[in-house]
C-alpha cells in the first residue's frame, strides 16, 4: 500500500463551549477563552473549528473569538434564528446577528413539542458534535435545565476532555484529561488518507472538489479490493476437493504414492492458503474502505440539502466519526464559501437525488439480482448435475456387479474415480453458492430495488423540505445497513474470514 496521497481529508479539532450568560468580569473571561483557542489553533496540526451557541455572555465571547482568529464557527441554537434573539437587548442582537452572519452553518436543535428542554439538547447535542468540551463556569449547580453545569457533567460522563475556567477567578481544571491525548491520530483517518490515489486527481483546493476526490479515491481503493476476496476464497475449496479426489485415486491404483503425495501437498495448500493470502486481512480491508467510501457517497449525495449530515453518525460507527466531522466541516465551508448555496433549491435537490443516487441505485440493484440469480442457477445446475450423474454411475456400477454379476476390476476403478470428482465438483459448486451468497444477495437486490422505487416516487411528490429530508435519510439508511452489518460482523469475528 502507498504510503503517498495527494488526496487526503483533513483532520479536524472540534471544541465546544459552554458558560454562563452573567459574567463577574468578561475582560478576563474573553481573555481567558481568546488565548486558550489561539494556543490550540497554534499548536494543533489539523483544522480547529469551534462549535457553540451564541447566547449572550460566554457563548458570544467565544463565537467572537473564533472570529477573531479565523477558526470556522458552527452555531447550534435551541430555538428558531427570530425567536432565540427575541430577548437580547439591541446592542447584543447586533453581535449574535453579525457572528452568525460569519458563521459556516447554523442549526436548529431539540424538540419543537418540548421548548422547557430545548437547552439542555442544544447542550447535549453540541457535546455530541465535538471532540473537546470549553467551559466557563462557577462551579455551581445550574439554575435551570440546561445550564453550564448539566453540560460539563455530560460531557465528562461521556468522557470527554473538558477545560474549565472559573467565571470569577480564572483558575482552569481539567475533566478527563487523559482523553485529549488522542485527540490529534485518528488511526482509522490516517488510513484512508493513506490509501494509494489509484489515478484520481485533485482538481482544485475547494471543499467540495476535496471531498469528491477523496471519495473517488476510496471508491478506486474499494473496487480493487472486493473481487479479489472472492476468488482467492474459492481457491482453498477447490484445493481441499482436488486433495480428496487425488487421495480416492491414490486407493485405487497399485502405486498410490505419488497421488497420495500429491493429495498432501493440495491438503497443506488448502490449509495454508488463507493465511498465506491473508484472506482474513483482505476481507478486513475491504470492509474498512468499502464501508467508509458508501458513507462518504451518502454525505455527497445529501451536500446541497440543508443542515449537516446526520444518517448515520458515530454512534453507529464510530472510529469513522472523525471522518463525518471532516466532511461535514468540508460542506458547512463549502455552503458558506460562495463556491455553492446554502441551500440548494429544493426542485434542484429531488432531481439531481431521484436522478444520481436513486435511479442509479435501482439500475444497480435490478442488474445485480438477475446477476445472482444466474450465477445461482449455475452453481446448482453443476451441483445438482454432477451429483446426479454421480448417483447414476453408482448404481449402474452396483446393479452390474452385484445383480447382473459383471466384474471388470479396470472400468470399476475407472467409474469409482469418475464418480469421486463428480460428487467433488458437486460438493464445489454447493459451497462456492453458499461463499457467493448468491440467494441471499438476490433477495436483499429484489427488496432493495422495491423499496427504492417507491421511495423514488414518494421524494418527487414532495413539497417542502422536512420530509425530503426524512424520506431521504430513510434511503441512505436502506442503503448503508448491509455493509455496515457485514463490516460489523467481520470486526466482531463472527462471520467466517476464510
Amino acid at each position: 500500500m502507498s504510503r503517498h496521497s495527494e488526496i487526503r481529508l483533513p483532520a479536524v479539532l472540534a471544541i465546544g463551549f459552554t458558560g454562563h450568560r452573567n459574567l463577574p468580569d468578561e475582560k478576563m473571561s474573553r481573555e481567558c477563552i481568546r488565548s486558550f483557542l489561539a494556543e490550540k489553533k497554534a499548536a494543533t496540526p489539523c483544522i480547529v473549528y469551534g462549535v457553540s451557541s451564541v447566547a449572550e455572555g460566554a457563548d458570544l465571547l467565544f463565537a467572537e473569538s473564533c472570529g477573531q482568529l479565523g477558526i470556522p464557527l458552527r452555531v447550534m441554537l435551541p430555538f428558531p434564528r427570530d425567536e432565540f434573539l427575541r430577548k437580547f437587548d439591541a446592542a447584543t442582537r447586533a453581535r449574535a446577528e453579525q457572528v452568525m452572519q460569519n458563521a459556516v452553518s447554523l442549526e436548529v436543535t431539540g424538540d419543537l413539542a418540548f421548548s422547557e428542554q430545548r437547552y439542555y439538547e442544544c447542550g447535549v447535542e453540541m457535546v455530541q458534535r465535538t471532540q473537546l468540551l470549553v467551559a466557563l463556569w462557577d462551579g455551581q449547580p445550574p439554575k435551570g435545565l440546561g445550564g453550564t453545569a448539566d453540560i460539563v457533567a455530560f460531557a465528562t460522563t461521556m468522557g470527554r476532555p473538558v477545560v474549565c475556567f472559573h467565571s470569577v477567578t480564572g483558575d482552569v481544571q481539567y475533566f478527563n484529561h487523559d482523553a485529549g491525548n488522542g485527540l490529534r491520530h485518528d488511526p482509522e483517518l490516517t488510513f484512508l488518507n493513506q490509501l494509494p490515489d489509484r489515478g484520481v486527481t485533485l482538481p482544485g483546493d475547494a471543499a467540495s472538489e476535496i471531498a469528491k476526490a477523496w471519495f473517488r479515491k476510496l471508491d478506486a481503493n474499494a473496487s480493487r479490493m472486493a473481487p479479489q476476496v472472492r476468488r482467492l476464497a474459492s481457491i482453498p475449496i477447490v484445493c481441499t476437493a482436488a486433495a480428496a479426489l487425488v487421495s480416492g485415486v491414490a486407493s485405487r491404483t497399485a502405486s498410490p504414492g505419488i497421488s497420495l503425495a500429491v493429495g498432501a501437498a493440495l491438503g497443506i495448500t488448502a490449509a495454508a492458503l488463507p493465511a498465506m493470502l491473508r484472506l482474513s486481512q483482505r476481507q478486513a480491508l475491504w470492509a474498512r474502505t468499502r464501508t467508509a467510501t458508501e458513507v462518504c457517497r451518502s454525505v455527497l449525495s445529501l451536500w446541497d440539502a440543508p443542515g449537516v449530515y446526520q444518517v448515520i453518525g458515530p454512534e453507529v460507527i464510530p472510529e469513522l466519526a472523525d471522518m463525518l466531522m471532516s466532511l461535514n466541516l468540508l460542506k458547512s465551508l463549502s455552503a458558506s464559501s460562495g463556491v455553492a448555496p446554502r441551500v440548494a433549491p429544493i426542485e434542484d435537490f429531488q432531481k439531481r437525488y431521484v436522478g444520481e443516487r436513486v435511479t442509479q441505485q435501482i439500475e444497480y440493484f435490478s442488474r445485480h439480482a438477475v446477476e445472482s440469480a444466474r450465477e445461482a442457477k449455475r452453481f446448482r445446475m453443476v451441483a445438482w448435475s454432477g451429483a446426479g450423474i454421480a448417483i447414476a454411475i453408482s448404481i449402474s456400477t452396483f446393479v452390474s456387479g452385484t445383480l447382473a454379476g459383471i466384474h471388470d476390476p479396470v472400468a470399476g476403478k475407472r467409474l469409482a474415480i469418475a464418480a469421486s470428482f463428480l460428487f467433488q465438483v458437486s460438493t464445489v459448486a454447493g459451497a462456492l453458492l453458499i461463499v457467493n451468497d448468491c440467494d441471499r444477495r438476490q433477495r436483499r437486490y429484489r427488496e432493495l430495488h422495491d423499496s427504492l422505487t417507491l421511495w423514488a416516487r414518494e421524494l418527487k411528490a414532495l413539497r417542502t423540505w422536512p420530509p425530503v429530508l426524512q424520506v431521504a435519510g430513510r434511503i441512505e439508511k436502506a442503503l448503508l445497513v448491509e455493509i455496515i452489518e457485514w463490516k460489523s460482523l467481520i470486526r466482531n469475528r463472527k462471520m467466517p474470514r476464510n
